[in-house]
């Protein structure tokens, strides 16, 4: 059984927030969605969602988290030009930030997880065929992206031959986190360090060939 992060009860506000955040960064101020989604996970806000901050997931509008996604990664503020939004237009752009909310939220990946493995693009293009359907079948399509793209711990132990008990017993890694690593559940760019390099040891390759 899936361990969340946070409550079920705080998902409906945590996925409009996005939503509206990625609404304001890309409709009312005109920046590139792919660009925003990736300041927003090099800001600590992404990592914040992950952990179910109440602060973050409950206590901050839209406009809040857009502001301070730009503050941190910039050093821009546009508070002064950010005007009140009483509703917010669902569309695409909206859906898509309420979407990953929604995804992250059950699959406990990590953000940049989910966009190393569906673009924001991509996203975008599932909307017309998605928006509209259960929130559990969205959930299948994109469990089928991560199930259909290998990790490249999984590429690399395939070429040298190895099983996933095998490369936990030479690397001294549990055989569940190898599996978590290679279908995505947990994040290996945030592994500890002596994990990876037992694991780079253990497959004879370099930090840069596991890690994004």
């Amino acid at each position: 059984m899936m361990l969340h992060a946070y409550s079920s009860l705080y998902l409906d506000k945590s996925s409009r927030t996005l939503g509206n955040m990625l609404h304001d960064a890309v409709i009312e101020f005109g920046m590139d969605g792919t660009d925003f989604l990736n300041r927003f996970i090099q800001s600590d806000i992404a990592e914040q969602f992950e952990n179910g901050n109440p602060k973050y997931i409950a206590g901050k509008s839209g406009a809040e988290l857009f502001l301070e996604v730009v503050e941190k990664t910039t050093g821009d503020s546009y508070i002064e030009k950010m005007k009140p939004i009483e509703v917010y237009d669902r569309s695409d752009v909206y859906w898509v930030g309420w979407i990953l909310a929604h995804y992250q939220w059950y699959s406990g990946r990590t953000f940049k997880s989910i966009l190393d493995t569906i673009s924001y693009r991509e996203l975008l293009g599932l909307y017309g065929t998605l928006h509209e359907a259960d929130v559990q079948k969205s959930y299948e399509v994109l469990d089928a992206h991560f199930f259909n793209t290998e990790s490249k711990l999984k590429t690399i132990r395939k070429r040298c031959g190895l099983t996933q008990e095998a490369l936990a017993k030479v690397a001294d890694v549990s055989v569940n986190t190898i599996r978590a690593y290679e279908r995505k559940s947990k994040d290996l760019n945030k592994a500890q360090f002596d994990i990876i390099m037992r694991l780079t040891s253990a497959l004879k390759c370099d930090i840069s060939d596991l890690l994004d």
